[in-house]
C-alpha cells in the first residue's frame, strides 16, 4: 500500500510567491539569465527603472531588459492548481476591471486575459466538487472476462457496458474499484483495475489528480476503463527438509576424513612390519597403564615402508 504525504501550501509558498509583491504568481514571468520568476506586472514595472534581477543582482540586459523575460505558463498552471480559488478570483477581478474600464480592454487579448475563461474550462477542481465520469470495460482483456463468465464467477447478464457516475473529486481509484467489485459481485480471487485509456491508475490517485495529470479539459465526462484479472497469490516458501541419503553438512566428511587419517596408524600398530616383541617389556607407564613398547637400542634406526598405500615406519 502506497503512503501519501500531505504537504501544507505554506511549505511551498517560497516557490509560488512573487518576491516583489508578496502574493502568488499571476501571469508568472521568468528572467532568462537567472531563471527567477515574478508576476508579469511586477517585473515589468521594476525593469522600467532597473537592469538587474531583484533577487540575485544578475544583469538582465544592458539596454533593453524587457527582451530577456519570458512568460512561464507551466509555472502559472502549477500555481493555479495548488492554490484553491486563485484562478476563480483572478478571473473575477479581470472581468470587474474591464467592466469598470471598457476603454482599457485589449482587442487582441485572449479570453483568459479578459477573465472570460470558466474554472471548469481551465481544468482546475476542488475536493468537494462533483466530477462526471464514464466507466466501461477494457476490451483488451476480454478473454479474461469471458473465461470468468464461463466459469460461473461472473453473471452473464452483467455484461460490460458504458456507465456514467457522478463522484466527488476527492474520491480515490481504490474506492472506485471497490464500488465496481460490489456492483458486479466480483469474487475475491479476481482484482478490479481502473485505467485511463490503456494506462493503469494508482490506487491512491484521486479524480482531481487524474484531471491534473492527464489531458482532460472537462468538455465531457472523464473517460475511465476497468478490467477484471486474476489476483496474484503470494507463494509461501517452505524450509527444505534434507533426505536421509543426502549429506547436508561437512560433519560426515570430517568424520570420514578422520577415520582415514587414523586407519594407517591402526594398521601400522597391528601389521607385521612393526613386529611387536613376544613378551611385554618394562617400558614407562602411560596414563597409569603398562606400555608394551620396546625401548630402541642405541644403534637402531627407523625406515619407511608403505602399508595399503599409506606411509608407516618400521624398525631395522
Amino acid at each position: 500500500m502506497h503512503r501519501t504525504t500531505r504537504i501544507k501550501i505554506t511549505e511551498l509558498n517560497p516557490h509560488l510567491m512573487c518576491a516583489l509583491c508578496g502574493g502568488y504568481f499571476i501571469d508568472a514571468t521568468t528572467i532568462v539569465e537567472c531563471l527567477h520568476s515574478f508576476c508579469k506586472t511586477c517585473i515589468v514595472h521594476y525593469l522600467e527603472t532597473n537592469k538587474y534581477c531583484p533577487m540575485c543582482d544578475a544583469q538582465v540586459h544592458k539596454t533593453r531588459p524587457l527582451l530577456s523575460i519570458r512568460s512561464d505558463k507551466t509555472l502559472q498552471d502549477i500555481v493555479y492548481k495548488l492554490v484553491p480559488g486563485l484562478f476563480k478570483d483572478e478571473m473575477k477581478r479581470r472581468r470587474d476591471f474591464y467592466a469598470a474600464y471598457p476603454v482599457a480592454e485589449v482587442p487582441n487579448g485572449s479570453s483568459e486575459d479578459r477573465g472570460e475563461v470558466a474554472e471548469q474550462d481551465k481544468g482546475t477542481l476542488a475536493e468537494d466538487e462533483i466530477v462526471s465520469l464514464s466507466i466501461e470495460f477494457h476490451g483488451s482483456s476480454g478473454e479474461d472476462k469471458k473465461g470468468a463468465v464461463e466459469n460461473g464467477d461472473l453473471d452473464r447478464d452483467k455484461s460490460p457496458g458504458l456507465r456514467f457516475l457522478r463522484c466527488p473529486a476527492a474520491m480515490t481509484v481504490m474506492h472506485l474499484a471497490k464500488f465496481l467489485r460490489n456492483k458486479m459481485d466480483v469474487p475475491s480471487k479476481y482484482k478490479v483495475e481502473v485505467l485511463y485509456e490503456d494506462e493503469p491508475l494508482k490506487e491512491y490517485y484521486t479524480l482531481m489528480d487524474i484531471a491534473y495529470i492527464y489531458p482532460w479539459r472537462r468538455n465531457g465526462p472523464l473517460a475511465l476503463k476497468y478490467r477484471v484479472q486474476p489476483a496474484c497469490k503470494r507463494l509461501k516458501l517452505c524450509p527444505v527438509v534434507p533426505s536421509e541419503g543426502t549429506n547436508t553438512s561437512g560433519a560426515s566428511e570430517c568424520e570420514s576424513g578422520s577415520d582415514k587419517a587414523q586407519s594407517p596408524a591402526g594398521t601400522a600398530a597391528t601389521g607385521p612390519a612393526l613386529g611387536s616383541p613376544a613378551t611385554p617389556g618394562h617400558g614407562p607407564a602411560l596414563n597409569g597403564a603398562t606400555s608394551n613398547c620396546h625401548p630402541l637400542p642405541p644403534g637402531a634406526r627407523g625406515r619407511k615402508t608403505t602399508l595399503n598405500g599409506s606411509a608407516g615406519s618400521a624398525l631395522s
